[in-house]
């Protein structure tokens, strides 16, 4: 049986694909005409017609054409090969979208009905959040697994992770007020919230900061890779250094 072939105009309007979209992918590689006619226009077949559902199935799963082009040039002629590929595909996006949903679950119970948490605190918070299993690989490979659990609120249970992060966010807010009203490290409001901070740590760490020696050392634990590890703005990050230099000095002092 001859396979049945269709012109350009006659394939974009059974496909609902405009001419150009038909002329890029042909530039991608991702989808070449069978045939030209004489007069140099492309010809498709029911195999392009099969290939084309294929490329617009998976922009609909919101696939960029080089995740389709990876997935079409691993797809061959094996049909029941190419259901369980594209299942495989499937749940790769499902465990994307459902990490995004966790994500967004995770901050909103975070904030709470607090309106007046910094915005560029809240992303980083959320930031922090998308990365976590890349940051526990990070720090896995890097230090001993009971200080990633540790670092990582692992042992934790939802509930409990939730009210560290939103104590850490509204705190690490107040010092951000705080800086920007001119308090120095050393004042009483900015060295309470200091010793907040300073307790968390502890309970992540499991040891006290002066065993550490000084803050320094904590931050210095590794070269930080910061799409992973989103940082406090500078300004932010040394007004909180100050201020736990500041705490464990008196601390030190006053044992």
């Amino acid at each position: 049986m001859s396979k049945k072939h269709y012109t350009v105009g006659s394939f974009s309007k059974l496909t609902s694909t405009s001419t150009p979209t038909l002329r890029y992918y042909d530039r991608k590689g991702l989808l070449k005409p069978s045939g030209y006619t004489e007069g140099g226009y492309r010809t498709y077949s029911d195999e392009d017609l099969f290939r084309l559902h294929q490329i617009l199935a998976l922009k609909y799963l919101d696939y960029s054409l080089d995740e389709i082009s990876e997935y079409l040039e691993q797809d061959g002629k094996d049909f029941n090969a190419s259901l369980k590929l594209q299942y495989g595909l499937l749940l790769k996006k499902q465990q994307h979208i459902q990490r995004i949903v966790d994500t967004v679950e995770r901050a909103i119970a975070i904030v709470g009905d607090n309106d007046t948490i910094d915005p560029g605190i809240m992303m980083m918070m959320v930031r922090s959040i998308q990365h976590e299993e890349e940051q526990k690989q990070w720090l896995s490979e890097r230090l001993p697994d009971t200080f990633v659990q540790s670092v990582l609120l692992s042992g934790l249970s939802p509930e409990e992770r939730d009210q560290v992060e939103r104590k850490i966010m509204i705190t690490v807010n107040d010092l951000l007020v705080m800086s920007k009203q001119g308090l120095p490290p050393e004042h009483h409001l900015v060295q309470e919230r200091a010793l907040t901070i300073k307790l968390i740590i502890e309970q992540m760490l499991g040891e006290s900061l002066q065993e550490l020696e000084t803050i320094e050392t904590l931050i210095a634990l590794g070269e930080w890779d910061l799409q992973l590890f989103p940082k406090f703005e500078p300004e932010l990050m040394n007004y909180l250094v100050e201020a736990l230099v500041h705490l464990l000095s008196h601390d030190i002092s006053s044992s």
